[in-house]
């Protein structure tokens, strides 16, 4: 769900930064409006990436490594 609002978005946002332009050149500080949307739009575009990186984390959360100090973690040690 959260790859195709992502997608969905990215779309609104470039379309609306496309837009922006011709709507400065003939409207003037209209422009502003497609602008904010755009913002919007990205950061919406931003939101979804990372709940879906959470979500697919929490699906499949890494193998427990150690460092340096503390070696190897081994499976009993969990």
């Amino acid at each position: 769900m959260y790859k195709n609002l992502r997608i969905i978005f990215c779309i609104l946002a470039v379309a609306c930064t496309a837009v922006t332009i011709f709507i400065f050149t003939y409207f003037g500080w209209w422009g502003f409006l497609p602008l904010g949307g755009a913002l919007i739009f990205a950061a919406l575009m931003v939101i979804c990436k990372r709940a879906q990186e959470k979500e697919e984390l929490k699906k499949n959360p890494p193998p427990p490594e150690g460092d340096y100090i503390t070696g190897k973690v081994n499976k009993n040690e969990e």
